[in-house]
């Protein structure tokens, strides 16, 4: 089984992490919004990286490029989130 999936996919989550980190994030800092629907945000945001790149980690498994896109989307917005998650914890610990 090859690797790349998984490298797209961290290179995805990576991209989207960083747009929410400095667009978005400051933005609910500022407004003091409820930090609640970031993930959502995330996902939105993954989204758009993923529609932008074109990229369907799920071709192999799923005949239908665009519900690949939208489940590429959920690993993209949702890893960004899973990513900011462990540097806060890390970062919070040292």
């Amino acid at each position: 089984m090859s690797q790349e999936p998984l490298v797209i996919a961290l290179f995805l989550a990576t991209v989207s992490n960083r747009l929410v980190e400095a667009l978005i994030v400051p933005l609910y800092e500022h407004f003091k919004w409820d930090k609640f629907t970031l993930l959502y945000v995330a996902w939105v945001v993954g989204g758009l990286v993923v529609f932008a790149s074109g990229v369907n980690l799920f071709t192999t498994y799923l005949p239908d490029s665009t519900l690949g896109q939208v489940f590429t989307a959920v690993v993209a917005g949702g890893g960004a989130n899973l990513i900011a998650d462990v540097f806060h914890a890390n970062h919070a610990n040292a």
